[in-house]
């Protein structure tokens, strides 16, 4: 039945929701109805978790069998005897399942329309906005009347400020990386031009015949994940074990820590030079043959006039009209 409760509860969580996405994307130039629908995606993120957590302790029936879900808490529990370390170890659990669920979502709506490792980090943070979002307005809901006028909005306040940019710091670290890695085939052939040597991936190349480009995506995607779930976990595992130190609760630093930390962060990350390279789908099946060529062509051309000892600025890009094929096989071989 709709109550007076959900429409100040949704007020509550959206207003802040939206001076977030006004924060993050004022600069920037996103198509409203991406936006929206990236937005959509991290709500339902955020419902799929709940309703997994719903039904650890119900058995489902799908008429032909019956499905019990894994409770990872309490397993854990069970295997790890140490109290601090199954802690840990539960939120990192929570932190997989929530930072990977955001990403898939996001990934699954906005990956044919990044251009840049920008796009990556901005609609990751859209897809944490709309996850924090509705699980704000669950926890509104149900502490409603639970809780004093005076401690209900010290709750609200912590949800949509504190809780909210773990969410988005997160998200924006995971987003940085995974761009590094969905544009791993031209990133390594701009650093490749710039004299820059990855030892590791061209000795990998050697031994197992990989490709560099696949190795590094690996890479950067794992370095993302666990970089997300493990940030995740230090701040829930942080916030429940209630310590002090001379007294002081050591959660109150952590809290301005990831709250005024993680947004310079993330402008920090989203400023980055490497952030804002257009480089469109080059390496994905998507990119039109032409438009790689042309890439290749124009970063053939830096080359060229580092080596005669040229600035960029002394004359226009030349406009070559024959593929490098060279070049083309180099990339595809990396």
């Amino acid at each position: 039945m709709f109550e007076i409760k959900h429409v100040i509860t949704f007020l509550i969580a959206i207003i802040p929701a939206l001076i977030w996405l006004y924060l993050f994307l004022r600069k920037q130039n996103e198509n409203k109805w991406l936006v929206l629908f990236t937005f959509l995606g991290g709500m339902l993120a955020a419902q799929l978790i709940l309703v997994y957590q719903g039904y650890w302790d119900e058995t489902i029936n799908f008429i032909f069998f019956k499905v019990s879900l894994v409770d990872f808490k309490t397993n854990i529990e069970h295997i790890i005897v140490n109290t601090l370390l199954s802690t840990f170890v539960i939120f990192l659990g929570v932190g997989v399942m929530e930072e990977f669920l955001k990403f898939w979502v996001m990934k699954f709506i906005s990956a044919r329309y990044f251009r840049s490792i920008n796009d990556v980090i901005e609609l990751a943070i859209i897809s944490a906005l709309g996850f924090a979002f509705l699980e704000n307005m669950i926890y509104f809901s149900s502490q409603w009347g639970q809780l004093s006028a005076g401690n209900f909005f010290v709750f609200a306040m912590f949800r949509v400020t504190i809780v909210t940019m773990v969410h988005v710091l997160c998200s924006g670290i995971f987003g940085y990386y995974f761009g590094m890695a969905f544009f791993a085939s031209p990133l390594l052939k701009i650093e490749q031009s710039k004299r820059k040597k990855h030892v590791i991936l061209r000795l990998l190349k050697k031994i197992f015949r990989f490709k560099k480009h696949n190795v590094y995506y690996n890479e950067m995607f794992i370095i993302g994940l666990v970089s997300a779930m493990v940030i995740h976990a230090l701040y829930d595992f942080v916030l429940s074990i209630n310590v002090s130190i001379l007294g002081f609760p050591v959660f109150i630093p952590v809290m301005f820590l990831y709250f005024f930390g993680g947004y310079y962060y993330l402008n920090y990350l989203l400023q980055k030079k490497n952030s804002h390279l257009q480089l469109g789908l080059v390496g994905t099946k998507v990119m039109p043959q032409e438009d790689f060529r042309k890439l290749l062509e124009e970063i053939e051309e830096l080359k060229e006039k580092m080596r005669e000892g040229q600035s960029i600025e002394e004359k226009p890009m030349l406009n070559q009209s024959n593929p490098i094929d060279d070049a083309q096989k180099e990339i595809e071989q990396s």
